[in-house]
């Protein structure tokens, strides 16, 4: 087994993606039900992969699905584990919980989910028109997100820059733990030689961005669709 992960670093990497958010579920049950909306509004970015691959970057994949449907499993498991600890990682450092705000419907939920998917459409349409690299489309993409978001909740802007802070922190953590396995596997499996290759840390600056932005945009995600605000913990 322990063989078989090391052949696939991306999967092993996803695995690790996933403690920090089990972490949060099992100790906090109040923000399982963020969990689990982020986790499935995460999914559909997992088929994103091929705009990714090879160009970004070329980790070796289960039966190698990315050149069969353009992604893979891994990139599920990616997703779901990153959204679970960038959009909670927030509430659970500062110990805040989430308190509804004047009442909201499912439909109307799910009517601000298409508003925030269909940005996500329409900003992804203007990277690929303009021919921008999806590593810095997709940091540009969540920080458009979450400006429209702040039109309408300024609240939501300190939370946000330190969420975006504490996923970053945790995102490096992970992957230096990948450094700990794999020696130099950014430089090998990660064409930084394409974009600003600059590191710190031993990771690719865009790695960093890109763990930043998710914290940026997940923290204030569920809290505007639920209309829910932050409340402080005071046990």
């Amino acid at each position: 087994m322990i063989s078989f992960l090391f052949e696939y670093n991306f999967l092993l990497l996803s695995l690790l993606f996933l403690v920090p958010g089990l972490v949060i579920l099992l100790l906090r049950k109040d923000l399982r039900e963020p969990i689990l909306l982020m986790s499935l509004a995460s999914i559909p970015f997992a088929f994103t992969e091929y705009l990714f691959y090879p160009n970004y970057w070329e980790p070796k994949f289960l039966w190698n699905l990315i050149d069969k449907i353009g992604f893979g499993i891994e990139d599920i498991i990616f997703v779901i584990g990153l959204a679970s600890f960038s959009s909670t990682a927030y509430s659970f450092t500062f110990r805040f919980q989430y308190k509804k705000g004047n009442a909201i419907n499912r439909l109307n939920q799910i009517k601000r989910i298409t508003i925030l998917f269909s940005f996500v459409l329409l900003f992804l349409a203007g990277v690929l028109i303009f021919e921008l690299a999806i590593i810095y489309g997709s940091i540009f993409i969540m920080l458009g997100l979450s400006l429209f978001i702040f039109s309408q909740r300024y609240d939501l802007i300190v939370p946000a820059l330190l969420g975006g802070c504490i996923c970053c922190l945790i995102y490096t953590l992970l992957c230096v733990v990948l450094m700990f396995i794999y020696p130099s596997i950014f430089e090998i499996t990660w064409h930084t030689d394409k974009f600003l290759n600059l590191y710190f840390f031993g990771l690719p600056f865009e790695e960093l961005l890109y763990g930043y932005s998710s914290g940026f945009i997940a923290t204030i995600f569920y809290p505007y669709v639920s209309n829910s605000y932050f409340e402080k913990i005071n046990k």
